[in-house]
């Protein structure tokens, strides 16, 4: 349901309801352009003011209503006695070895953390965006799991990361290059899983698209699930341009139960259903399918052959993954000729695989290792 009722008068009660709204004011960051006029002619403020707005906040990444010189001081004054503008402080920073990853801790307004990662890699900027505090799912080889699952982040939190990977990217370039759009791709696959926050993902591929702010074409996004099978259909059907990544980890419902609770209510067949539907009506036409290697326990020449077998027959692209280290858990990775090995045995019977090796471990902000700590 929109916050504010289409018509001509303006339902505060609405707005009171919607997820981007804090416990006093809502947050004009998760607005939708026509939510925004709206809110705006409770002020009788002209159409034209929303374009302005727009682009203080989503251009400009601007959440001060003084900065917004252009809007007219009794304006300004009103917006910031009915409204604010979602902003994540950053509590820590952290630089991988190689200068290629940077993960940030974010502090929310009710002081729970997330961590939020940028990546830069042949002429690609990434940011890895968080959609929850902590995660439900409870995923034997994720340290966000660990955590417990604490809240949804809102629109505009989650917004916010990709406005904080803005400023890092253009930051990073002033030395003499120049980024036309700083972002060019944003991945959901920070902390939480983001099909069990829906409506705010959706919200937020929306408006990181705007041209007037980020510009981030939802073909340049991807949404990672651990397997939330009725909202992959529903994703297929809100945003098909977007890519879907499915965490697979396992060849057997067996295994897959025992590193993913999730499976149980959704098991391996009934997620394949769900990714074939993805593949037949996504803009992509491909799924990827993350699969984590874990020593002894999914990377045997038999996984291989069942993962083969499971993903054939549309189209899909896999990445293996070396097991990132967690905390309090067994897990090994396994050694290079095994994982070698393991692809050797995709690639032969023609899939299209990646070994992925996770940027940033050096530093926790790999696949897995997300867990919004500030070093002490």
């Amino acid at each position: 349901m929109p916050p504010i009722v289409r018509g001509k008068s303006f339902d505060s009660a609405s707005v009171l309801a919607h997820p981007a709204v804090c416990a006093e004011k809502p947050d004009l960051k998760g607005f939708l352009p026509d939510e925004l006029r709206e809110f705006l002619a409770r002020f009788g403020k002209e159409k034209y003011r929303t374009n302005q707005l727009l682009r203080w906040i989503h251009g400009k990444g601007v959440a001060d209503f003084d900065q917004m010189t252009d809007l007219g001081k009794e304006f300004r004054s009103q917006l910031k006695a009915e409204a604010r503008v979602e902003y994540l402080a950053e509590r820590h920073r952290a630089v991988s070895r190689d200068g290629q990853t940077t993960k940030l801790v974010l502090g929310l307004s009710d002081g729970r953390k997330i961590e939020t990662v940028m990546m830069v890699d042949d002429g690609r900027r990434t940011v890895c965006v968080s959609s929850q505090a902590g995660c439900a799912l409870g995923c034997r080889f994720c340290a966000t799991g660990q955590i417990g699952f604490q809240r949804n982040l809102t629109a505009g939190e989650i917004l916010d990361q990709i406005h904080h990977g803005a400023r890092f990217f253009r930051a990073r370039g002033a030395s003499g290059e120049e980024f036309e759009h700083p972002v060019t791709n944003v991945v959901f696959m920070g902390m939480g899983e983001p099909l069990n926050n829906y409506e705010a993902v959706l919200r937020a591929v929306k408006l990181s698209g705007l041209e007037m702010g980020l510009a981030v074409s939802a073909t340049r996004v991807t949404i990672s699930t651990a397997g939330v099978v009725p909202m992959i259909y529903r994703l297929a059907s809100d945003l098909p341009k977007v890519g879907l990544a499915i965490s697979l980890n396992a060849t057997t419902d067996e295994v897959r139960n025992s590193l993913m609770p999730i499976n149980r209510k959704y098991p391996l067949k009934t997620l394949l259903d769900a990714a074939r539907h993805m593949a037949g009506v996504s803009l992509r036409r491909r799924v990827t399918f993350e699969y984590a290697l874990i020593e002894g326990t999914n990377d045997s020449d038999e996984d291989a052959r069942r993962l083969v077998e499971l993903v054939s027959g549309f189209p899909c692209k896999i990445n293996l993954i070396p097991f990132n280290p967690v905390p309090r858990q067994p897990f090994r990775r396994p050694g290079q000729e095994r994982i070698d090995h393991f692809h050797r045995i995709l690639w032969e019977r023609n899939l299209t695989v990646t070994v992925r090796w996770s940027k940033g471990d050096d530093i926790a902000a790999a696949c897995g290792q997300l867990q919004a700590s500030v070093p002490s």
